[in-house]
């Protein structure tokens, strides 16, 4: 008898590798649970692609901020605008991208070269990527030879800081109007 019940066994299991492939049940709740578990990530997920483009611009503001320091430091004055070759230069080489499909960065020319440069990060459609804006100051004192950076970021979307302050012997005491310091 038991020889005969492996004989079946083994009939019944041949017979069934031939009949491969799922139910239409099983199919229905695999896209049931893939359909839940993707409306729970998904608005997660969109707001992780707008703080890793506020990086972007954060970080491009702290390269232009550098990169106005160093210009200064050669040439005693800040770079009056970002067509200025001997800017590009210094800033090219940290891969920075004066125009991306997020943001566009500008250094505005400076009130008074020898004391400060501003540098902004525009977004370009704000409400779409929902990003602030960013802005930053390099400034200088003259009698003591120190620099003073500040980034400033817009206090909701859009918002493009306005009127920075730096003060190079207190970091503490920088200021920031529509936005916050942020470093």
């Amino acid at each position: 008898m038991n020889n005969v019940f492996a004989a079946k066994l083994l009939q019944n299991l041949r017979n069934k590798k031939g009949e491969k492939g799922f139910t239409l049940i099983e199919l229905l709740v695999v896209v049931i649970i893939v359909g839940v578990l993707a409306a729970v990530a998904l608005p997660n997920l969109l707001g992780q692609v707008g703080k890793a483009r506020e990086t972007e611009a954060k970080n491009a503001i702290g390269t232009i901020n550098r990169g106005q320091q160093s210009y200064h430091f050669d040439a005693k004055v800040f770079v009056p605008a970002t067509a200025d070759a001997d800017f590009q230069a210094i800033t090219n080489p940290f891969g920075l991208s004066l125009v991306s499909a997020v943001y566009n960065y500008d250094v505005a020319a400076p009130t008074s070269a020898a004391i400060s440069g501003l540098a902004t990060a525009t977004p370009v459609s704000a409400t779409d990527d929902g990003v602030r804006g960013f802005g930053g100051l390099t400034a200088y004192t003259a009698g003591t030879g120190v620099y003073g950076m500040a980034v400033c970021q817009g206090t909701s979307i859009g918002t493009i800081p306005s009127a920075i302050t730096v003060d190079t012997t207190d970091p503490d005491a920088n200021t920031c109007t529509d936005g916050v310091i942020i470093k």
